[in-house]
C-alpha cells in the first residue's frame, strides 16, 4: 500500500464512523427522532406541467446534443474525451432545458421557496454525505457478493474505467469538472426536486422514494453494453434513499447536491489512491 492509498483508507475509516455516529445522533436515538421534521412543501404543479418540466429536460439534451455533435466532429475526439464530452453536453443540455421551462412558466413552477442560506446547505451536505457513506459501503459490499455468487458481469462505470486509465490529466481534471458539477446539478434537480418532489404527495410516500431512487441506480447502469456500471446498481439506489430522506428534512435542493457532490468526488480520491471503484 503506498502512502497515498493508505492516507485515502485512512481517512474513508474516520468518515465512515463519522457517519456511523451522525446515523446515531440524527436517526436512531430519542432525541433524532424527536426532532424530526419534514420540510419539504408540496409541489402543487399540474400534470401537464409536469410533462412540459421532463419533456423540456429531454428537448434540451437532444438540441444541445446534436448542436454539439456537429461543433466537435472536426475535432475528431478518441474514446474517452467523446465520452467526457458526451456528459458535459448532456448534463448541459438538461440544465438548459430546465431554466428554459421555469422561464417560461413562471415562480409557480418553482413551486414554496427553499429555506436559504450557504452554510446550512453547505452543512446539511455534509452531514447526509457522511450519513450515506456507511450505508453505500455496507450495500457496496453485500451487492459485489450477490454478483459474485450469480456469476453476473462486475464492470466499472465509464467514468471510473477512465479514471483510472487516462494519462491526460486535461482529460481527468474534465472528468472531475463535470461529475462534481454539472452531474450533481442535473441530476438531483431532476430526480429529487422533480420526480421525488411531484410524486411524494400523489403516491404512496415509500413507493416514491423506492421507484425513484431505483430508476437513479438503473440509470447509471449501460444495460445493452455488458452490464457496465452493474455494481453500482444497489450503493446508487441506497445512496438515492438517503438523499431523498435529506431533502424531504431540509426542504433544500442544494443540501443533496452537496452531498452528490462530495460522494463523486470521494469515489474519485479513492479510485485515484486505487483502493476504489
Amino acid at each position: 500500500m503506498t502512502p497515498a492509498s493508505g492516507a485515502a483508507a485512512a481517512a474513508e475509516v474516520v468518515m465512515i464512523l463519522a457517519g456511523l455516529w451522525l446515523i446515531w445522533r440524527f436517526v436512531v436515538s430519542k432525541r433524532g427522532r424527536d426532532s424530526r421534521y419534514l420540510r419539504l412543501s408540496e409541489w402543487r404543479l399540474p400534470p401537464l406541467d409536469f410533462a412540459c418540466f421532463i419533456s423540456f429536460a429531454f428537448l434540451g439534451a437532444a438540441i444541445v446534443g446534436t448542436a454539439a455533435g456537429y461543433a466537435l466532429r472536426p475535432l475528431h475526439l478518441g474514446v474517452d474525451a467523446a465520452t467526457v464530452a458526451g456528459g458535459a453536453v448532456m448534463h448541459g443540455g438538461i440544465l438548459l432545458g430546465l431554466g428554459a421551462f421555469f422561464l417560461s412558466f413562471g415562480p409557480k413552477a418553482r413551486g414554496p421557496s427553499s429555506p436559504r442560506g450557504a452554510y446550512p446547505v453547505l452543512a446539511s451536505g455534509l452531514v447526509t454525505f457522511l450519513i450515506a457513506l456507511p450505508l453505500v459501503f455496507a450495500a457496496s459490499s453485500a451487492w459485489d457478493l450477490v454478483l459474485r455468487r450469480l456469476g453476473l458481469p462486475d464492470e466499472k462505470q465509464d467514468m471510473v474505467d477512465i479514471l483510472q486509465n487516462s494519462h491526460s490529466w486535461l482529460l481527468k481534471g474534465s472528468l472531475v469538472a463535470v461529475a462534481t458539477i454539472l452531474v450533481p446539478v442535473t441530476e438531483e434537480t431532476i430526480f429529487r426536486a422533480g420526480l421525488f418532489r411531484y410524486f411524494r404527495t400523489r403516491v404512496p410516500r415509500w413507493m416514491t422514494i423506492v421507484l425513484t431512487s431505483a430508476l437513479f441506480g438503473a440509470l447509471h447502469v449501460s444495460w445493452s453494453d455488458n452490464l457496465s456500471g452493474l455494481p453500482s446498481l444497489a450503493p446508487l439506489f441506497v445512496l438515492a434513499v438517503v438523499f431523498c430522506l435529506a431533502y424531504e428534512r431540509t426542504g433544500r435542493i442544494g443540501t443533496t447536491m452537496v452531498a452528490h457532490a462530495l460522494f463523486n468526488l470521494n469515489t474519485f480520491i479513492l479510485v485515484a489512491a486505487g483502493i476504489g471503484s
